[in-house]
């Protein structure tokens, strides 16, 4: 072979090489590049929610169907926009016409000296809750974090606070036993089980689901915390949530024994504003 040949032939290899090299990191690139324009434009529309209707069967333990309104994660911040926001939850809330409000803690994502700044603010804003029907509350792991007086600023406000408490509520409609776990993320979570004055269709509120995967009781169980990955890929689903809690109750309704539950995206963000693959959304929740 000549020489000319030889340096052609070793030409057409070398570009073979980096053709066959550079493929692959342009396609990674451009997913990259793709991936990262997505969340761009999802973080302008953080603040959008959308409203999950679920039902669920009593046993005919009801006269006439109960409606609950669930929300969770609401991760306020401190900014005009933010509270707008509220309002427009609010309204919505309002507009649905419900039996009884759930709140599942997280009312805020922010620091313990950011928080201390409005808190009082976000309360008595979030005391609109139990003018529109009887509110119950539990902490999430932002409570315990930014902790001492949450407790009593939220008894303040009407809503009730029902950690680590159970009791029978009665409606028109009949009645339930609503129960509240610590939230296991913060390390609240402790075996509550039902008691036999308890009486009703058992409902457990809870953050983190780590507890319902935990617990032992049966019934209708309801949490947040994971925000449902927050942010979900194509093919690859969540990266992340932050629970130890098998996946099967990251996100959405499951089934398992006597329990049935419900994991909520929540209405918030935290870490980054961002949502990618999951919607913020206020769970209505209709028991026939």
């Amino acid at each position: 072979m000549s020489s000319s040949m030889k340096r052609r032939d070793q030409t057409e290899k070398t570009r073979r090489t980096f053709a066959t090299s550079i493929w692959p990191r342009l396609l990674a690139l451009t997913f990259a590049v793709l991936i990262v324009g997505l969340i761009g434009l999802k973080i302008s529309a953080t603040d959008s929610f959308v409203i999950n209707r679920h039902q669920f069967g009593s046993g005919n333990a009801l006269k006439a169907p109960l409606r609950i309104a669930f929300l969770s994660d609401l991760h306020v911040r401190n900014t005009p926009d933010q509270f707008e926001k509220l309002d427009s939850i609010l309204n919505v809330v309002e507009a649905l016409n419900v039996d009884i409000i759930l709140l599942g803690g997280d009312y805020t994502g922010e620091g313990a000296a950011e928080t201390a700044l409005f808190r009082d603010q976000l309360l008595e804003k979030m005391a609109h809750f139990p003018q529109i029907a009887p509110t119950y509350a539990i902490l999430g792991n932002h409570e315990w974090w930014t902790a001492n007086d949450w407790e009593a600023a939220i008894t303040g406000t009407g809503i009730e606070l029902i950690e680590n408490q159970q009791r029978p509520l009665n409606f028109e409609q009949g009645r339930i036993c609503l129960r509240g776990l610590g939230d296991a993320y913060a390390g609240h979570y402790h075996p509550l089980p039902f008691t036999d004055t308890c009486k009703g269709i058992p409902i457990t509120l809870t953050h983190d689901p780590l507890a319902i995967e935990s617990d032992d009781q049966s019934g209708l169980y309801l949490a947040g915390h994971t925000h449902c990955g927050q942010i979900r890929l194509p093919l690859i689903g969540a990266p992340w949530a932050p629970t130890r809690a098998s996946e099967e109750y990251h996100c959405g309704v499951g089934a398992a024994d006597n329990k049935v539950w419900l994991v909520s995206a929540g209405l918030g963000t935290s870490i980054i504003p961002a949502r990618f693959g999951t919607t913020a959304a206020i769970e209505l929740i209709t028991l026939h």
